[in-house]
């Protein structure tokens, strides 16, 4: 017993990488996830574009109260309805109208148009939080705007729904995460056999070879991918209800990107690793690092300001931002180029790094 344990030790040894990889993987995996979900530090105040319109002390004694607990950032309509619609980077912007400094010493009720990203159901009701505490503030200032002088009006910028379901936001996720650890782990044990076997060093010598044997395994995955991407949001749809989107392009443009992308990263880490024990490390770890940071676990927008910085390098992201943008926002196949460009472009780099060190690495064995 003693000589098959010294002798199993010495082989996990042998291996520096793997023994590597062992340690390090998980260590990655659980700071990011408990970075995102655990953070200790202060949180970031919510932004919240206002557009005041009043201009007068009414407004300006609202907005101070608003800012104890958020970060208001004064701009135009325009810029405003930019932000929400287009960039999505703020879930409400408030519109002051310009009557309500005069309304507020008259003690009578104002109505503030809440502009709405529907996608973002949670900073949405947030807000609604923070204007209730503003006028718990002002009452403990003996002021007027506590008598409950605010009316809220939601009017939605991305989409017909007021609201939306958490399952929305989940399905696509897990999704996609699905997608990616069959995809990511089936490439790298196929190509590692076909290293075992001796059949990819064969080819990659032979004239042309290997350029088509590559394009035949990536391929049969793309097409496995595409099916089960297809068949687990249909199935989403079928027994959740969630949104397909209104345009008939969109969703299965955005399903090829998505998937090819995932492909090329199956193959990236494939032309990584070197042993079996190597590549089953190296695909979880991925899979686990690529879901956490694309905000295929929770949305994006509650990850740290550095996580979130970090996050339009993994093409997860935009391929949950394409889906939420198709899901929740019911936007179009233009309305969604950027996110299929950014994962066809990140598919491309992968794919092409992911050749030159298999052939690096690999050629000459």
């Amino acid at each position: 017993m003693l000589a098959v344990f010294l002798n199993d030790l010495k082989l996990l040894l042998r291996d520096r990488w793997t023994f590597f990889y062992t340690l390090a993987a998980p260590i990655v995996v659980i700071t990011i996830v408990v970075a995102a979900r655990y953070d200790t530090g202060e949180p970031p105040k919510l932004f919240v574009p206002i557009v005041d319109q009043d201009g007068g002390p009414g407004a300006e004694l609202f907005v101070r109260l608003l800012s104890e607990r958020a970060n208001p950032v004064p701009m135009s309509l325009q810029e405003a309805e930019h932000v929400v619609r287009v960039q999505n980077k703020a879930a409400v912007a408030i519109v002051i109208p310009d009557d309500f400094s005069e309304r507020y010493e008259a003690e009578e009720p104002t109505t503030f148009e809440l502009l709405t990203d529907t996608a973002h159901p949670n900073g949405i009701r947030a807000v609604e939080l923070l204007l209730m505490l503003a006028q718990k503030d002002a009452q403990k200032l003996e002021d007027p705007l506590a008598e409950d002088k605010i009316v809220l009006e939601e009017k939605n910028l991305t989409g017909k729904r007021i609201s939306v379901h958490t399952h929305e936001q989940n399905v696509p996720g897990f999704s996609v995460m699905f997608v990616l650890l069959a995809a990511v782990a089936g490439i790298s044990m196929s190509l590692h056999n076909e290293r075992e076997w001796g059949t990819a060093q064969r080819l990659l010598v032979a004239p042309g070879g290997f350029t088509w044997f590559l394009f035949g395994k990536l391929g049969a995955r793309f097409v496995v991918g595409v099916v089960q991407m297809l068949v687990l949001l249909l199935w989403g749809r079928l027994v959740f209800g969630i949104s397909l989107g209104s345009s008939p392009f969109a969703f299965p443009v955005l399903t090829l990107a998505i998937v090819f992308a995932t492909i090329a990263l199956g193959f990236l880490v494939a032309s990584l690793a070197t042993s079996r024990e190597q590549t089953l490390i190296l695909s979880l770890a991925v899979v686990l690092v690529f879901s956490a940071l694309g905000g295929l676990w929770w949305p994006e927008q509650f990850e740290p300001e550095w996580m979130q910085r970090l996050s339009p390098a993994f093409f997860t992201t935009w391929a949950m931002r394409g889906l939420t943008d198709i899901v929740l926002r019911s936007r179009d196949l233009a309305e969604i180029a950027r996110p299929v460009l950014m994962l066809f472009l990140e598919g491309l780099v992968m794919l092409g790094v992911g050749f030159a060190l298999f052939r690096a690495r690999f050629a000459s064995r």
